[in-house]
């Protein structure tokens, strides 16, 4: 029975340990940045731009390469398909 308790408690000091830790990584700016595109062209070729990020990071350079990939495809005469911009703070 102890040692169910010592289990139980150590499980519970780590959840709160880990909470505190993501609390202080969000407010030095550490997060997690997905977005991912599908673009296709008019002979059913289908191509995908993503952009992922895990940390510090510098978010409008991801942005800009990201739309700069959308751009040359769209060049080429792909039309964006589906867009999905996951922006997630860890």
């Amino acid at each position: 029975m102890k040692k169910l308790i010592i289990i139980i408690v150590a499980v519970a000091l780590g959840y709160l340990i880990n909470l505190k830790f993501v609390d202080i990584a969000y407010a030095m700016g550490f997060a997690e940045l997905k977005k991912e595109a599908i673009l296709i062209n008019d002979q059913k070729m289908k191509v995908k731009c993503d952009s992922y990020a895990f940390g510090f990071f510098d978010e409008i350079k991801l942005e800009n390469k990201f739309q700069q990939c959308i751009n040359d495809y769209q060049a080429q005469g792909y039309v964006l398909l589906d867009a999905v911009p996951t922006d997630s703070d860890v």
